[in-house]
């Protein structure tokens, strides 16, 4: 069976790129069987290789290239076969450690600065990327790969959030949206709501009936709590907008201002409420997020929607079947002019090293044959507008990247990205401390801007 349409669009053009790879010695039935292996289609890893040929033309590049990301285990896998098709075409290898997670990254990337022997590129949370970049650190992907590249790829409102003074710093590769996900068979909602005063409706008809509407896990180890922050940033774009979500992440909007407060008690008029989560609130505080979002197709469902990001799927695995028993919908909003307004979870990929390899490279990973190969693996969807839905063999992937990578939608970073660790902490117990009473919810905004502000 055919994996991708956009394979049979390239099928025309496989025998010959595979005649000039076998001309070159440039890549090997071995790397391209490893692509594979991780769920890509050969025909674009081929497209790639060429792709980062053109790229590097006649320049001399170094041998070797030290990149450090989060990624590791089956996910580093996929982007290392990414990278192996740069090396197919370069010859310059790319060294890549996956550190397992970006608080890992962070504390490894600041004893290399330290020590005056930064890795050449680096992901990592936008927040500690734009430090960097503030500090002068980070190469100028303006420059490097052209504004109106940049442009003809990504939407201009993910650029602003991957920017410093005007200068882009960094890119993205796997990327994570926010929706509200469904059971079809069971689902009794809006199927298309144009207002968010719709699903508080529904909500409160179901918790009238006795049936809790959501489900909403809360527990995470030391990062119980950070579901609910996505939550009340979901609300918060939806009623103020990406200018105002921009002023908040930036910290030029106080944790303390009505704007935010009222974000919060948006989600806890929800998440707070007995009647209207799964297990009561209680049980969302002590049930894992790794499980929470099962009870969409248990056997009864224990609930009928969770808004939360484009991992749901995957978190729930065996028994998900895509528009059978699970399916998404946007998060609409009471304010018209900011419906298309959505919150993201993405690293960025910097450069710290300027060299004629890194800017290839970087060039590469920003192109969209590059973006379109990491499309293939179904694993993740990619902000590159210029990737075709239909490389995704998942097709609540391909609604996923139809929905929100366009010129409409309007892609800005939340806080729980942008802020420093401090605050992502401080965020992340507050909504614990909220969820066990609604009282105290001046006192955690309180504690979370005096985090902001380094107190």
């Amino acid at each position: 069976m055919t994996r991708h349409l956009s394979t049979l669009r390239l099928a025309g053009t496989v025998s010959a790129l595979a005649i000039a790879v076998a001309l070159s010695g440039s890549a090997s039935a071995q790397d391209t069987a490893k692509a594979e292996a991780s769920g890509m289609d050969p025909a674009l890893y081929l497209a790639a290789v060429e792709e980062a040929k053109t790229i590097a033309g006649d320049a001399k590049l170094d041998p070797t290239l030290e990149y450090i990301g989060g990624n590791s285990g089956s996910e580093g896998a996929i982007l290392e076969a990414l990278y192996q098709a740069f090396t197919d075409a370069t010859g310059t290898v790319i060294n890549y450690s996956g550190t397992g997670g970006s608080t890992v990254t962070a504390a490894a990337l600041q004893s290399r600065v330290q020590a005056g022997n930064p890795p050449d590129l680096v992901d990592m949370s936008l927040g500690v990327a734009k430090s960097y970049a503030a500090d002068g650190y980070t190469l100028d992907l303006t420059q490097t790969i052209g504004a109106d590249v940049l442009a003809a790829g990504y939407a201009s409102s993910l650029l602003d959030s991957l920017s410093y003074e005007g200068k882009v710093f960094g890119i993205t590769q796997g990327f994570s949206n926010f929706m509200i996900w469904y059971n079809p068979e069971v689902y009794t909602g809006p199927k298309a709501p144009t207002s968010w005063k719709e699903m508080a409706d529904w909500t409160d008809k179901l918790a009238a009936e006795g049936t809790p509407a959501w489900c909403n896990a809360q527990e995470a180890g030391g990062g119980s709590g950070f579901p609910g922050t996505q939550f009340i940033q979901s609300m918060f774009a939806k009623m103020y907008g990406p200018e105002m979500v921009s002023k908040w992440a930036n910290g030029e909007l106080a944790w303390t201002s009505p704007e935010v407060k009222s974000a919060w008690e948006a989600f806890g008029s929800i998440a707070a409420d007995d009647s209207k989560v799964a297990g009561g609130v209680a049980g969302s505080l002590s049930t894992s997020m790794a499980i929470g979002s099962n009870g969409l197709i248990a056997n009864p469902p224990t609930c009928q929607a969770v808004l939360w990001g484009s991992w749901v799927p995957g978190l729930i695995g065996e028994g998900v079947i895509p528009e059978k028993n699970m399916d998404f919908i946007p998060i609409p909003g009471d304010n018209p002019e900011f419906a298309t307004t959505e919150i993201y979870n993405a690293g960025a990929t910097v450069v710290l090293k300027d060299t004629p390899t890194t800017q290839a490279f970087i060039k590469y990973l920003a192109s969209t044959p590059a973006q379109t190969l990491l499309a293939s693996a179904d694993h993740w969807t990619v902000a590159n507008k210029a990737v075709p839905a239909d490389t995704y063999e998942s097709p609540l992937l391909k609604k996923t990247a139809a929905a929100y990578f366009n010129d409409t939608t309007k892609l800005v970073a939340p806080p729980d990205i942008m802020s420093s660790a401090a605050v992502v902490a401080a965020f992340n117990k507050g909504v614990m401390t909220y969820l066990q009473d609604t009282s105290k919810l001046d006192e955690v905004l309180a504690s979370i801007e005096d985090a902001a502000q380094g107190n």
